[in-house]
């Protein structure tokens, strides 16, 4: 990912790498990014999702204002 910019765009600062932990069924993921929009399960509940279209998210977090930016990268 080098060609992520790691200065802030809302206030010049250097940003920071990181992730959002995704905190589900006693175990803690990292979040990842899916296509298109949410789709209710029927009978279980939660969402329909597809396992092999799972893109990882990492985060850069601002360290002076605080703005954080979402990438979804293949690995």
């Amino acid at each position: 990912m080098a060609d992520i910019q790691t200065e802030c765009p809302k206030c010049g600062k250097e940003m920071e790498r990181g992730h959002v932990p995704d905190a589900a069924h006693g175990s803690i993921l990292q979040s990842r990014w899916s296509r298109g929009d949410p789709e209710d399960r029927r009978f279980i509940g939660g969402i329909k999702w597809e396992p092999a279209e799972q893109i990882p998210l990492t985060a850069y977090r601002c360290s002076v204002c605080g703005f954080v930016e979402f990438y979804a990268r293949p690995v």
